[in-house]
């Protein structure tokens, strides 16, 4: 399978004007792909003011409405948030990032995000499990998701080998993989050089351990030609 490496530059802001501000920024930038991370505002979400920011660039956005099980900062209801996501991929971005266990639980949200590109997404944030776990939950996601994502954490430095691995055995430009955590760059960084579609960087303040600012993925995609 053919693919070119998208950077993303992952967004968390508190304000609909900062928000704006930075998806502006990011292109400007370089970043191929901007992720909205949804779960940042402080307001309640209002679905026709994303609709605006995203005016233009829709087809260039990944939007995510993290729950807090996983990381996210969202406040509401499970129940509220899936509804919200609903209404989102009714805005048709180019990509919409969803939990496994949400994606499990609402069996619908595949019919609902047709025409959207699904990232089903499973994350670890006290360690890196072993290969067994991880097999599994790579086979739940490239299964329910077009693409599939699997984040851990890294505790020492085999940790990036394990994950390493895994990338090696999926499909070619189908599965983002990579450590969180200083200990993870290094697998962070050769992600996309194994065969993972999407490379998550920083803007201003990171939305996860370990994120490089956006400039330098840049740079250093471009000397890596990826």
């Amino acid at each position: 399978m053919n693919f070119k490496m998208k950077i993303c530059a992952s967004i968390g802001e508190p304000t609909y004007l900062h928000l704006e501000k930075s998806v502006k920024r990011a292109f400007e930038v370089g970043a191929d792909l901007v992720e909205l991370r949804l779960d940042y505002l402080k307001d309640a979400l209002d679905v026709q003011q994303i609709k605006r920011i995203i005016d233009g660039c829709v087809d260039r956005c990944i939007l995510t409405l993290r729950s807090n099980r996983e990381g996210g900062l969202f406040k509401g209801s499970e129940e509220e948030r899936l509804q919200l996501i609903h209404q989102l991929s009714e805005l048709k971005p180019a990509y919409l990032d969803v939990e496994l266990d949400a994606v499990k639980r609402e069996k619908k949200l595949s019919e609902v995000c047709e025409g959207v590109t699904l990232i089903v997404s499973k994350h670890s944030f006290t360690h890196t499990p072993n290969q067994s776990t991880l097999s599994k939950w790579v086979k739940e996601v490239l299964r329910l998701g077009s693409l599939g994502k699997v984040v851990t954490t890294a505790k020492n430095f085999r940790d990036n080998i394990t994950i390493i691995e895994i990338l090696k055995r999926a499909p070619k430009g189908r599965l983002i993989s990579f450590c969180m955590g200083e200990l993870g760059l290094v697998s962070r960084i050769l992600s996309p050089l194994l065969g993972s579609p999407i490379f998550y960087a920083s803007l201003k303040k990171a939305t996860a351990s370990g994120q490089i600012e956006l400039s330098d993925a840049v740079k250093l995609y471009r000397v890596l030609r990826v």
